[in-house]
């Protein structure tokens, strides 16, 4: 009787140390986020709540009001989108699982009873033993450290593909602001070849009823103002369709923008296409295999820690009815890795670090080509703009005006002013789409290689060019 309450406060305080060794949490996951790409370096970054029961709103941090510049239409998107918002919370799961890998195993207890309810001296409860007994598994091999490995490559992982989807955002809105400032100087010129043409067909209807020119001229100068106010009209509907596109990159149904701010006269020289590759290496979507690569590898040592076998150790406290005494019972098992040496698990694991070896590849080669189409582009857009600011425009605004004025002095018919104009209409109209082509080429370049192209201005491959600008 006297050695039953020592007994049972040694067991109570052995079985308070099982409980407290393993009972440590892990540090909170409070890491960086890789640095952001230098086209995304001043632009806001939409981050999902670690709460999603507290979900942050990000409408009021900008407006779309008025007047809107690439700058506030970029960052409306990348705290708006709803892509993004959907994309920003495989961080925060990444951040889950890092913590959930860092956990030890839960403690069991376990209640035995023996010798009861049976036969004879072991009748009735007299020679009972109840045991109570807590096991812990102990990990062996450092599993738990390479598992929160594993979760924070994993999370490396998870903040380079947000930022992939945060530059194909940057992209993307950007090429639509590009096409809404394209259809927007469309609509600015064809209500000018409008004004133009009625204007002329004022003029017209004049010499006619005075007798001076034939009444076909009059009928051609309105065909061609009805021909300018259908074009007119066309453009319009465009630039509304093109303005409902843009503003749904942050989610707005209906525009709260006015005009698109912005000049698509505005080229630079095109750096050499070697300069360009070298900054692929720079893409986040090269930059995850290599992080995916790394996580890989990772697994491919914690699978091969999982052979090692775990140990599950145990103390408990057994009563003995028949005596009326306790004492505390041990027990101690691992299992012999006799068949199972996961093998299985450990060549899964490096077949697809080798994988993640050729995806990274392949990734690098996709990148590589698309800027080469996209370079292309660029530069032959470039040199056609400045091509048509050279020679064809002038030519055809000297041929406009001298056509006009030889019309005015009766010394040509009506319908060779109508070419000269529409020849005039066409070449800035060409003017504008190789501009519009190249700053949709320059938006998916600067994309490619996460940078400005601003920052890798160098001479143009052709001298005569250099420093040109519409």
């Amino acid at each position: 009787m006297r050695s039953q309450p020592r007994s049972l406060l040694i067991a109570g305080a052995a079985l308070g140390a099982i409980i407290m060794i393993p009972a440590c949490a892990p540090s909170p996951f409070d890491f960086e986020p890789p640095e952001s790409r230098p086209l995304l370096r001043e632009l806001p970054e939409y981050r999902a709540p670690e709460n999603p029961d507290q979900e942050r709103r990000a409408a009021e941090l900008v407006t779309t009001s008025g007047d809107l510049t690439l700058r506030n239409a970029l960052a409306a998107a990348l705290l708006r989108n709803p892509k993004l918002h959907a994309a920003a919370w495989e961080p925060r799961l990444a951040e889950a699982s890092r913590l959930q890998a860092g956990l030890s195993p839960n403690p069991e207890v376990g209640v035995e009873f023996e010798n009861f309810a049976g036969s004879g001296a072991l009748s009735g409860t007299d020679a009972l033993e109840t045991t109570l007994l807590l096991s812990q598994l102990i990990e062996l091999g450092g599993k738990r450290d390479l598992r929160v490995q594993v979760a924070e490559d994993a999370w490396t992982v998870s903040t380079l593909d947000y930022e992939a989807e945060r530059l194909d955002v940057v992209t993307e809105t950007a090429a639509r602001f590009v096409r809404v400032l394209q259809i927007q100087q469309q609509v600015e010129f064809a209500e000018r070849a409008r004004s133009l043409a009625e204007e002329s067909r004022r003029v017209i209807d004049r010499r006619v009823q005075a007798g001076d020119v034939s009444p076909i001229d009059e009928i051609k100068a309105r065909l061609e103002s009805e021909s300018a106010r259908i074009a007119s009209d066309r453009l319009r509907r465009e630039l509304d369709g093109a303005r409902r596109e843009l503003s749904a990159m942050w989610d707005e149904d209906e525009p709260a923008f006015g005009l698109a701010l912005g000049s698509l006269d505005e080229v630079m020289d095109v750096p050499s296409l070697q300069d360009l590759t070298d900054r692929v290496e720079a893409h986040p979507e090269v930059q995850r295999w290599v992080a995916e690569s790394e996580r890989r590898t990772s697994v491919v040592e914690l699978e091969r820690a999982q052979a090692t076998p775990d140990v599950n150790a145990g103390l408990g406290v057994r009563y003995i009815n028949e005596i009326d005494d306790a004492a505390l019972v041990a027990a101690f098992s691992v299992p012999i890795p006799l068949f199972d040496r996961n093998q299985g698990g450990i060549l899964a694991a490096r077949l697809r670090a080798a994988q993640a070896l050729d995806e990274g590849r392949a990734s690098r080669r996709e990148l590589a080509t698309r800027l080469i189409r996209q370079h292309s582009r660029l530069t032959a857009a470039f040199y056609e703009a400045q091509a048509i600011d050279s020679a064809l425009l002038p030519a055809a605004r000297n041929a406009y005006e001298a056509t006009r004025r030889a019309y005015d002095e009766g010394k040509l018919p009506y319908l060779d002013v109508l070419d000269a104009q529409r020849t005039l209409f066409d070449t800035e109209a060409q003017r504008l789409e190789a501009l519009a082509e190249y700053h949709s080429a320059l938006v998916q370049v600067e994309g490619l290689i996460s940078a400005p192209l601003s920052t890798l201005r160098q001479s143009a491959p052709d001298p005569q060019h250099s420093g040109d600008t519409p």
